[in-house]
């Protein structure tokens, strides 16, 4: 039976719950609701050695109610709260600590620097597809920055440093505006404070970066709205830029005052004032590294306290590697009242299909798994509306959150969706012209696969039986088993679905026969 578990993650800036359903059958994890506040502890951060303010602790432990009435009232049993910087650096941090625990009955773990970064890259890795490359994964954070080098998955080094953008700002604040001098040194800061991290890696190795905070997102915002990607802009997780398009940006933040920060599309008016330091570590990073690509995460500390608790609770095991992708697939099917039944019909055709078609395709198992949720999800627009519902089917697969799968995944998803039906592939198509050619030739292989899936699944309505191919260099001759009669009729309306698409991807002509076998 599914349990619900909330998590809260409380940093230096702002406090952030997130509700999850855990079905231990399925080994999945189902991200129910998100919510944040700003807080800013830092800030309230006084004295030395530093203790919270009154005003402070009031702030916090208002969030903190709020919080915990909402976890209590969605039933959501245990409630994981862990502390990060702040709580660690806070002389007087055990008064909120008892105070949750006595008056909420709330416990709150504080996470060690290493132990938050652990807990970070398992966020990220629920969240996103990571390279088998090496890639660095950053969390700037009010107080510290955690730094995680992986490869594959597994955790290389890591090491929290105290470059966050609120201690940043406590060192050197920003006045009026930032002059050459003041800039210099802030660099300066930041490259000797980041030395441990420089000197224990092998940095020629490490070209993805992935950011994982509040600072990055804000950073990926700005950057599509810069170059008018407004659909990333509202859906920034899994957000890949290159570091070209970051230093405008950069110039940007560091030359507009505050007031005009604010205005800048993208940005979140609680962190305007803090950006400018976020932009700076970031740039010295991409000084430091080769990075090719720098991605979005929306999944990081809180995911990970989640995934963790996952795993005891389903008896050491790791969570599924395929259910996030799986996973999103469900919910949106769920979302959109799917057909659920033809859903899985047209993937085990799909399937089937694509393996038969392997000699003349040559294509790999990450083709055959577009192709598989490409099929599950083909009828999506039917929600809008069935007339044109390839096209809604487009609309609505770039305009959703897609978990688990990259940007360019979730494009060729839904430009496979897109070309299930009617009007082939074509350069005046916006989205099929922003495919690279060799995501075009996917869709010139795949696309008619999926047509024909489609057909066989609406009108054979059940599983592949016995089903054979044969091929020339002149046609394709597909001769299908099927438990239902008088289907002859319906072979020349599929074949105009199919027909020329795949004559012209495959270079041959294609035909049809269904062989009538009663059970």
């Amino acid at each position: 039976m599914p349990k619900r578990v909330a998590s809260l993650d409380l940093g230096t800036n702002s406090f952030h719950l997130l509700l999850a359903s855990l079905d231990p059958q399925r080994q999945e994890i189902r991200i129910e609701k998100r919510l944040r506040e700003f807080v800013f502890l830092g800030r309230g951060l006084v004295g030395e050695p530093p203790a919270f303010s009154e005003e402070v602790l009031s702030r916090a432990m208002e969030t903190l109610r709020f919080f915990v009435q909402v976890s209590r009232e969605a039933e959501a049993d245990p409630i994981l709260a862990v502390g990060t910087e702040a709580f660690r650096r806070a002389q007087n941090a055990h008064l909120l600590l008892s105070a949750a625990k006595h008056e909420l009955g709330l416990e709150i773990q504080v996470l060690s620097g290493a132990e938050e970064a652990r807990l970070i890259h398992e966020g990220a890795k629920f969240g996103l597809p990571l390279p088998d490359t090496p890639y660095l994964v950053v969390d700037i954070g009010g107080g510290s920055v955690e730094f995680i080098v992986g490869q594959r998955s597994e955790i290389e080094y890591l090491i929290s440093l105290p470059l966050g953008v609120t201690a940043l700002q406590r060192r050197f604040p920003e006045g009026t505006g930032f002059s050459e001098d003041q800039l210099t040194q802030i660099r300066n800061h930041i490259r000797t404070t980041l030395s441990p991290l420089l000197e224990s890696i092998s940095r020629p190795q490490i070209t993805q970066l992935i950011g994982t905070s509040g600072t990055f997102k804000t950073l990926g915002r700005l950057i599509a709205h810069h170059v008018g990607d407004f659909v990333a802009a509202q859906n920034i997780h899994q957000y890949r830029f290159s570091p070209m398009l970051f230093y405008p940006i950069l110039q940007k933040l560091l030359t507009l005052p505050e007031a005009e920060r604010i205005r800048l599309r993208g940005m979140q008016p609680e962190r305007a004032a803090l950006m400018p330091y976020g932009a700076l570590l970031v740039e010295s990073l991409l000084q430091a590294f080769p990075i090719q690509h720098i991605t979005i995460s929306d999944y990081a500390l809180r995911e990970g306290v989640v995934y963790a608790y996952a795993q005891s609770l389903f008896e050491g095991r790791e969570p599924a590697e395929y259910s996030l992708r799986e996973k999103t697939l469900q919910q949106l099917a769920e979302k959109y009242r799917m057909d659920i039944p033809h859903a899985q019909l047209s993937r085990r055709w799909a399937e089937t299909l694509f393996d038969l078609l392997a000699p003349l395709h040559r294509l790999g198992p990450q083709e055959r798994e577009a192709l598989a949720h490409a099929a599950y999800l083909h009828d999506i627009g039917h929600f809008i509306n069935p007339s044109g519902h390839h096209k809604h089917g487009l609309y609505i697969l770039l305009n959703s959150p897609m978990p688990g799968f990259t940007p360019e995944e979730a494009l060729l998803l839904a430009n496979l969706v897109r070309y299930h039906r009617k009007s082939l592939p074509s350069s005046e198509h916006f989205h099929y012209s922003a495919l690279p050619r060799a995501q075009k030739k996917i869709i010139g292989l795949v696309a008619p696969i999926l047509r024909l899936a489609d057909q066989l699944a609406k009108y054979l309505r059940h599983e592949p039986i016995g089903v054979e191919l044969q091929h020339t260099d002149q046609e394709v001759e597909l001769t299908v088993d099927t438990w239902e009669a008088g289907l002859g009729p319906h072979v020349p309306a599929m074949l105009r679905e199919v027909g020329d698409f795949f004559e012209r991807s495959y270079n041959r002509r294609f035909l049809l026969r269904l062989a009538w076998r009663p059970c």
